[in-house]
C-alpha cells in the first residue's frame, strides 16, 4: 500500500508545479517534499516525473499515479460523508424470522422498500437457534426469535405474541369460505384420531405442536409429543403445509396467521382451544452494535404489522366467539 502522505506531497507538488510552494503549504521544508516524492518513485519502481527550467513534467506513470491519487482522495472523501449520514431510509438490513414471520412481514417490508429504494431489506425464514447464532456472528442485522434469548449476549424487546392453532381438514363439516371455521367451544379432536389421520410436518412443526398441546387443558394432550404420530407427509414451504390437510392427509400445527393467509379455508377445520395458546416475539441484536437510523424504520414497521396481525386475530376470534 502506497504511503498516503507520499501521495498528498505527489498530488500537492503536481497541482503547483513547485518544491518550494509545495513544502510551504505542507509546512515541509523542501527536502522533506524530495524525500517523499524519491520514497514515492522507489515504492512504485517508476520515475513519476521529470524536472525543468518551467517546473515538473509528469512521466507516464506519473500521470497514472496522479489519476488514481485523485480518485483515492474522492473515495476517502465520499467514506467519510457517508459515515456522517444516517439515513432511516437507506441502507440493507438483514432480518432473520420464522417462516411464518416471513410470510407476514415480507410483503410489508417490500412494500417499505418500494416507496424507498434506498432501503434494501433482506429477510431469511430460519429456526431460533439459527437466528440467534446467525445475529450473534454478524450474518444478520435483526433477528425474531420465539424464547427469551441467552442472556448478555443480545439486546431483545418484546414485539408481542402470535396466536398457534391445530388444523385438521373440514370432513364433513359445514363451513363458510367467508371465514376461518374456528371451533372455540368444541372440544379438540381425540387423541386416537389425530394419530390415525397423521402428521403434516415441517421444520417447525414439533415445536408449535409441543407448545400447543403442553397448553391444552385435555391430560392425553399433556403427555403427547410430535414423535407420537406418524408423519403423514413433509414439506418446508410454508405456503405449501396447509394444502395436504385441505385434501384430508393430515393435521398440522401452526399460527393462526398461516391459516388466514390460506387461500381455501373452506377445506380446513381450526382447533384454537379453550386455554389460547400465544407464542412470545422478540426482536434481537448484538449487545455490542450500535445499529443505525434504518433500523428503527424496519422495527417500526415490524411493531406496527404485529400489532395489526394481533388485533387482527383476537377481533376475529372474539367475532366467533359471540
Amino acid at each position: 500500500m502506497l504511503n498516503p502522505l507520499w501521495l498528498k506531497t505527489f498530488v500537492t507538488l503536481v497541482d503547483t508545479g513547485h518544491f518550494t510552494q509545495t513544502a510551504s503549504k505542507l509546512f515541509m521544508t523542501q527536502p522533506g517534499v524530495s524525500q517523499h516524492l524519491t520514497k514515492l518513485e522507489q515504492a512504485c519502481g517508476h520515475q513519476l516525473l521529470v524536472r525543468s527550467r518551467s517546473g515538473i513534467e509528469l512521466t507516464e506513470a506519473g500521470e497514472r499515479l496522479y489519476r488514481y491519487a485523485l480518485e483515492q482522495a474522492k473515495a476517502e472523501a465520499a467514506l467519510l460523508d457517508s459515515l456522517d449520514e444516517d439515513n432511516p431510509f437507506n441502507g440493507t438490513c438483514r432480518l432473520a424470522c420464522s417462516g411464518a414471520l416471513a410470510q407476514l412481514l415480507y410483503p410489508e417490508l417490500l412494500a417499505l422498500q418500494s416507496a424507498h429504494p434506498g432501503l434494501k431489506v433482506h429477510v431469511e425464514a430460519a429456526p431460533n437457534a439459527r437466528i440467534i447464532n446467525e445475529v450473534q456472528q454478524g450474518d444478520k442485522d435483526l433477528g425474531i426469535i420465539t424464547a427469551a434469548p441467552p442472556r448478555g449476549l443480545f439486546r431483545e424487546q418484546d414485539i408481542g405474541t402470535q396466536a398457534l392453532c391445530l388444523i385438521t381438514p373440514a370432513s364433513n363439516f359445514s363451513i363458510s369460505e367467508a371465514a376461518i371455521p374456528t371451533t372455540l367451544d368444541s372440544p379438540l379432536p381425540p387423541i386416537d384420531e389425530l394419530k390415525a389421520l397423521g402428521l403434516i410436518s415441517h421444520p417447525d412443526a414439533a415445536h408449535y405442536l409441543s407448545l400447543f398441546f403442553a397448553h391444552s387443558q385435555h391430560e392425553s394432550y399433556q403427555s403427547a409429543f410430535a414423535e407420537d404420530f406418524p408423519v403423514s407427509s413433509y414439506i418446508n414451504q410454508l405456503g405449501q403445509i396447509l394444502l395436504p390437510v385441505s385434501l384430508g392427509l393430515g393435521f398440522t400445527v401452526l399460527p393462526l396467521s398461516v391459516v388466514e393467509q390460506f387461500s381455501n379455508k373452506a377445506k380446513l377445520k381450526v382447533f384454537v382451544g379453550t386455554e389460547r395458546v400465544f407464542e412470545p416475539l422478540y426482536l434481537i441484536h448484538k449487545r455490542q452494535r450500535q445499529l443505525p437510523a434504518r433500523f428503527d424504520t424496519i422495527r417500526a414497521l415490524i411493531q406496527s404489522v404485529l400489532n395489526q396481525a394481533a388485533y387482527s386475530g383476537k377481533q376475529h376470534l372474539s367475532d366467533q366467539a359471540d
